[in-house]
């Protein structure tokens, strides 16, 4: 069954148009340019598969397992990616926009010339990762983690934090904060510089 039929038929089933059990599993393949648009991907299972120059646009993403998998000049525009997880992942000049992560994992993940803008990750956790050429903008974190990752020129702008961790980070200092805030025991801190919110972040760490 080719890709399209198939997509077809997991998203009939998906959305309760059909009851024709079908499952939606890929594994150790490639795919070219694809737009996944239209189509609904909760649930299904792309593990460690190529994608070059895909959209992924307003695509269902929730309990979707991508883990291993590489997105080469991919764009992600309104997903909601829920209970989801992407470990071991390589995100290559590939776009985020409006994506809602919960309880999500990006664990030993790499991103290099990534954007992430206008989002909300909320106990997303991207530990162990490699962010290289990366700039997040107008995106909140909550309950998040950074744990033990290496940043090289990553930036943060007007982006919000609150009881978000960076432990063990390697170029933590040359990571620049701008127009961010973070939130401590309930108080809103704002018109912070990059160094104020670095001391606040490792502040809020130890408490």
């Amino acid at each position: 069954m080719d890709l399209f039929t198939k997509l077809k038929k997991y998203t009939e089933f998906s959305m309760g148009l059909s009851k024709e059990v079908c499952e939606l599993i890929y594994q150790d393949t490639s795919f070219e340019g694809i737009v996944f648009t239209g189509y609904d991907l909760n649930n299904s299972s792309f593990l460690e598969v190529v994608f070059n120059s895909c959209d992924f646009s307003n695509v269902y993403l929730s309990g979707a397992s991508l883990c291993g998998s590489t997105f080469n000049r991919c764009e992600f525009l309104g997903n909601i990616f829920r209970k989801g997880n992407a470990d071991y992942s390589s995100f290559n000049s590939t776009v985020l926009k409006n994506l809602d992560s919960f309880r999500t994992t990006f664990y030993e993940s790499q991103f290099f010339d990534v954007k992430v803008s206008n989002s909300k990750l909320e106990l997303t956790y991207m530990d162990d990762s490699t962010f290289s050429e990366v700039e997040f903008e107008n995106t909140e974190f909550l309950s998040s983690t950074f744990n033990n990752s290496t940043f090289k020129n990553v930036k943060f702008i007007n982006c919000c934090f609150e009881n978000t961790k960076f432990l063990n980070i390697t170029g933590f200092d040359e990571v620049h904060f701008v127009n961010s805030s973070i939130t401590i025991n309930g108080e809103l801190k704002i018109g912070l510089s990059s160094h104020e919110m670095k001391n606040l972040l490792n502040f809020s760490i130890s408490q």
